[in-house]
């Protein structure tokens, strides 16, 4: 039994290599909580990076914003994309270049959890806008919750392939959460991983404490909410795939999600989105 943060935090670390914190990252961190920063010291940062550059730019020319001309210039998408916008889009970014790699991973199917993030984002951004329980929960760091709240399975196949397929085969033999199943093979699970590397990536401290108690109750009740938003989106977003990915989704019962006192239009309203979002 696991009974202080500093032995869990010690368990993760002498099992898991977690990722340094990307340099642009750090950089836009640094701008986003100066009181100083602005759009242009983040445009500064973007043009450095092409693929992050990349992204900006195609955000900004989407339908979401509907400008009558086209965007070319890094500073005018900072400009019109806001900071809040940009340090979502380079979480993201600065994710899938970290761990996007490419290597097949045998019983595990990244493409399908890339997808189930992106989907669980949305669902997160709008509970968080709709629900009581949200209490203040910023949508953008709800966002980023969604985002990055299944991190840790890549982080724990990539660093022990062989106990995480163990915990695979201990989830589907038994008909149990995966997340349970981490539990059993490890001492943890993939929750707790993410949130370690949102506290290392220096996200908010909210984040930090949603990627963590997604699938565990936190001692306050502001983390428990927290968390519990973010294990609702995850719900959502099961609900909403095709196929599961390889694994068992720890998802909230009807009795809980009836908690969040969304109306059946709310309801059906995120259901609809979550569905339509897709990363490709």
């Amino acid at each position: 039994m696991i009974s202080t943060t500093a032995e869990l935090e010690d368990l993760i670390d002498g099992t898991v290599s977690i990722p340094t914190i990307p340099t642009v990252l750090t950089e836009i961190t640094a701008i986003f909580n100066s009181p100083d920063g602005s759009a242009k010291d983040a445009a500064k940062v973007i043009e450095k990076d092409p693929a992050i550059a990349t992204r900006a730019l195609r955000l900004v020319n989407s339908s979401f914003y509907g400008l009558k001309n086209p965007v070319s210039n890094i500073n005018l998408a900072c400009s019109i994309l806001g900071l809040k916008v940009i340090k979502n889009l380079v979480v993201q970014a600065t994710v899938l270049q970290t761990f996007d790699n490419g290597n097949e991973r045998e019983g595990f199917d990244a493409d399908w959890l890339w997808d189930h993030s992106f989907k669980t984002a949305v669902a997160c951004r709008m509970l968080a806008e709709t629900c009581e329980i949200a209490d203040g929960f910023p949508k953008d760091d709800a966002y980023t919750c969604g985002l990055i709240h299944d991190i840790g399975k890549l982080i724990l196949i990539d660093s022990q392939q062989d106990r995480f397929r163990e915990a695979l085969t201990l989830s589907r033999q038994s008909g149990v959460p995966l997340a349970k199943a981490e539990g059993e093979v490890f001492g943890f699970n993939h929750a707790h991983v993410g949130g370690l590397l949102a506290n290392r990536w220096k996200l908010a401290p909210t984040v930090q404490a949603a990627v963590m108690y997604h699938h565990s109750p936190a001692t306050n009740a502001e983390d428990w909410a927290r968390g519990f938003l973010v294990k609702a989106g995850n719900t959502f977003a099961h609900l909403a795939a095709t196929g599961d990915g390889g694994w068992i989704g720890d998802r909230h019962d009807e009795d809980a999600l009836a908690t969040l006192r969304l109306t059946d239009e709310q309801h059906a309203e995120i259901l609809a989105a979550t569905a339509e979002a897709s990363m490709s």
